[in-house]
């Protein structure tokens, strides 16, 4: 438990990068206090498996370098849904996390012909790191700026890509976010009468 919150995110993301971000959160009750999964062994797990990028090596993760990791996604991110150009500087620091792996490449059948692939040389937590910020880079490849939120309920930073066909999802989850927002808004319509 993070701050009374489970290990394991309820909202999971489909997106390593999303899910990177979101393992640092604020309240949504409007406390201000944030939570971080990055220690949680559990979260860390859970995270690993999901997006099979469990390392080779023995020993804790770099938490610090994957809080680093973390903080530039977030801004690029953050820049890309407001549809802002990323920086020279965004540009260098994420390169600089690719860096870290080594990768092969590799011919493996696909589906109706033969394919090429990467594979890591090793899978270290320099590959993790690479592989996460190598997702945000694809998010934004191939996604579209105007899915990617944050949940409308001001106290809560969490970060999703909206998959609804109108492109109308407001809030991270329908509970609590959601159902917390609606009965502000109903109790402030009340008082105002």
């Amino acid at each position: 438990m993070t701050g009374g919150h489970p290990a394991i995110p309820v909202q999971a993301s489909e997106f390593a990068c999303v899910d990177l971000v979101n393992s640092a959160f604020t309240d949504h009750l409007g406390s201000g206090q944030v939570m971080d999964r990055l220690d949680s062994p559990e979260w860390m797990a859970w995270f690993l498996e999901r997006y099979e990028l469990t390392p080779d090596e023995r020993g804790p993760a770099p938490i610090d370098e994957l809080v680093v990791a973390r903080r530039d996604i977030r801004r690029v991110l953050g820049k890309w849904a407001r549809r802002v150009a990323p920086s020279r500087r965004d540009v260098r620091l994420l390169d600089a996390h690719l860096r870290g792996a080594t990768f092969q490449l590799r011919v493996a059948p696909g589906a109706s012909a033969l394919e090429v692939r990467q594979e890591p040389l090793e899978r270290s937590w320099r590959w993790v790191i690479s592989a996460v910020v190598a997702s945000a880079v694809e998010l934004q490849r191939d996604g579209d700026p105007g899915r990617l939120k944050t949940c409308a309920n001001p106290d809560c930073s969490w970060l999703f890509y909206d998959t609804t066909i109108n492109h109308a999802r407001q809030f991270c989850s329908t509970t609590p976010c959601g159902s917390l927002i609606r009965v502000r808004r109903f109790r402030d319509r009340i008082g105002d009468r």
